[in-house]
């Protein structure tokens, strides 16, 4: 089995920098990542061979990836693109749906698989045309593909508004935005960006598009429910309290062929927990974030994390995390002294607390407030693919069951292909509600291969 210095899982902004920064060293790095190209997520760009006349899709921090990139190219590190992590064995041995490798073992892993944007279930959340803004970026930037008919932008934060003016300048008909925050915050947010000028001009920019086009901005509002036969045609948006707790006698109707929605993210750590590392259960996210050291290694030796897999920072932050992996990893491969390695900590540590403040920034933004959990009804599913509804969670609580693990052997919540991404943030959610912090904390859940639906073929590769 062939064996390699440093195994990278993810090609966005921390797994760059790290393979970027170990094979400066001379370390031997392989980067396995989903997409066609580098980048990511945030640094998402057009499927090859697909290319835009005029390319209005802007890459988020365009210079930070331009930078990246021009150090990559100049190395020689080993990728593996469209390529599915679905395990990871004892002994650091990475299983990888890929036609020349099957098998990859490794001194020292990197996982940094960021994160996806937390699910919120209510009434109608399944319907075909209610998606996440992810799935509209992967439309605009990976594709090419401007959605039609009447958008709806909904939920909180800034890429609500990156993600309307992008539709706008692509002739997308944009209905409305219906932001959770009240004016009041969204003010307070501004005023806080004075420390990151770039970030504030970026924020009035896509404010000024949206003014533009007359797009109204309801405030203090959630969608309640989408309603539609065999397709989204209208949603039913009510206002919230500043626990997001809908106001009844508010509700208002609107038609709407596309809803897309985004509440926050939730790190993605089903490869962490396979491999064993320790975890903490964290209701504002409504999931699981792993347990590192100052130099982002787990509890299992030799394993490490970065990015928003450790809770959403940004890409500068994201950099600064996995250039410090790379460190020690090359300092307990022999690759630099320890002296060195001790300089450079210094300074990347440093960088990063300088950057710190937009991480507490972003984590105030998108905290989770329990008045979504309002919008629930019994009939609402929370588990997609075992069909699993909110009354079925509830009659599990109700009879005794006050665990993730005893709820799933009674329902068969996070059973199904995706292994519980859908469905265990609204869980985590519920739970917080009768549970203390402390008590969320020992709540945990299992991985097994795979964590990603591949081909059966790829069993009979395993020697």
């Amino acid at each position: 089995m062939d064996e390699r210095d440093f195994i990278v899982i993810g090609s966005g902004p921390a797994g760059l920098a790290a393979a970027i920064t170990a094979a400066k060293v001379g370390l031997r790095v392989t980067v396995i990542g989903e997409d066609a190209t580098i980048g990511g997520q945030i640094f998402r760009q057009l499927m090859p061979p697909l290319k835009f006349h005029e390319r209005s899709f802007d890459i988020q921090e365009e210079k930070i990836f331009m930078k990246l990139r021009n150090e990559w190219e100049q190395l020689n590190i080993q990728f593996f693109n469209k390529a599915i992590v679905w395990a990871v064995f004892d002994d650091k041995v990475v299983a990888l749906n890929n036609p020349e490798y099957s098998l990859l073992k490794t001194k020292r892993l990197l996982i940094s698989e960021g994160a996806y944007e937390t699910p919120v279930a209510f009434p109608g959340w399944t319907l075909p045309g209610v998606m996440t803004l992810g799935a509209i970026q992967t439309l605009l930037k990976g594709q090419g593909v401007v959605p039609g008919g009447k958008i709806v932008v909904a939920g909180t934060g800034p890429l609500l508004y990156y993600t309307a003016s992008q539709l706008l300048n692509n002739g997308a008909y944009v209905k409305g935005i219906i932001e959770a925050a009240s004016f009041a915050q969204i003010s307070s947010w501004a005023g806080r960006l004075w420390r990151a000028p770039g970030i504030l001009a970026k924020g009035f920019k896509y404010i000024a598009t949206i003014k533009k086009n007359r797009i109204p901005i309801y405030f203090s509002s959630v969608v309640k429910e989408a309603r539609g036969d065999e397709r989204l045609r209208e949603i039913e948006y009510v206002k919230v309290n500043h626990l997001w707790k809908p106001e009844t006698g508010t509700e208002q109707r609107m038609k709407a062929d596309v809803l897309c929605m985004n509440f926050g993210f939730t790190p993605s750590t089903q490869l962490s927990h396979m491999v064993g590392c320790a975890h903490s259960c964290d209701s504002k996210v409504r999931g699981w974030i792993p347990i590192f050291n100052s130099s982002f290694e787990t509890t299992q030796g030799g394993v490490f994390v970065a990015g928003d897999g450790t809770g959403i920072g940004g890409a500068k932050i994201a950099i600064l995390q996995g250039r410090i992996v790379a460190t020690e990893v090359a300092r307990q491969l022999g690759a630099i002294k320890d002296i060195e390695a001790a300089s450079l900590f210094g300074r990347l540590k440093r960088q990063i607390s300088h950057h710190r403040w937009y991480q507490n920034f972003l984590n105030k933004i998108y905290s989770f407030r329990p008045g979504l959990l309002d919008l629930l009804t019994d009939d609402t599913l929370i588990c997609r693919c075992e069909e699993v509804n909110y009354r079925m969670v509830s009659d599990a609580i109700k009879k005794g069951s006050a665990s993730i693990e005893q709820i799933k052997r009674l329902t068969r919540i996070g059973m199904g292909k995706c292994q519980g991404r859908f469905c265990y943030p609204s869980l985590v959610g519920i739970l917080s509600r009768i549970k203390t912090q402390e008590q969320l904390t020992r709540e945990d859940f299992s991985a097994r291969p795979p964590v990603r639906p591949i081909p059966l073929g790829e069993l009979f590769k395993i020697p």
